[in-house]
């Protein structure tokens, strides 16, 4: 049995989507919820989410950077919606593209990645987000639940 790149990625850009809708109605106090002091707050950790999927668009061939506006509110999170969809759209498409050894210039020098490797750490770097976000919430007496988002929930609702 081979496990699918493309089942992940397909599950990512839908769990993104409903991700980000979550926080549409929440108040503007929870985007600067932080687990400890010093460390980034819930809007923060949320930007930085959509500008690593800039990074892997980069590192995939892609690459343009744009201004994100920092997500302190509800409205804001909803912009990233179609920002979102692009990214992990751009993810979708490298999949038909050989599993080929690419050089990245990184801030510290050339990085060589495989796609598959660069594509398998968009899916990890996401839950990973998705679980710090959580966490801060929970430590402020909020929930999300994580559970609707999770792979099981997307292969149920999937109609393609």
């Amino acid at each position: 049995m081979t496990i699918s790149l493309e089942l992940s990625l397909r599950h990512l850009a839908w769990s993104n989507q409903k991700f980000f809708a979550l926080f549409k109605d929440m108040p503007d106090e929870v985007f600067g919820l932080r687990a400890a002091e010093g460390e980034w707050p819930v809007g923060k950790v949320l930007t930085h989410f959509a500008g690593s999927g800039e990074w892997y668009r980069y590192c995939l061939g892609g690459g343009r950077w744009s201004d994100l506006k920092p997500i302190t509110s509800g409205s804001i999170a909803l912009e990233y919606l179609p920002i979102m969809a692009s990214l992990d759209g751009s993810l979708l498409e490298n999949l038909s593209l050989p599993d080929e050894k690419l050089e990245i210039q990184g801030e510290d020098g050339i990085i060589h990645a495989t796609r598959s490797l660069i594509l398998s750490q968009a899916v990890m770097h996401s839950a990973e987000h998705k679980g710090q976000i959580a966490a801060i919430m929970k430590q402020h007496g909020l929930h999300l639940d994580l559970d609707a988002l999770d792979v099981w929930s997307f292969v149920s609702q999937d109609k393609s």
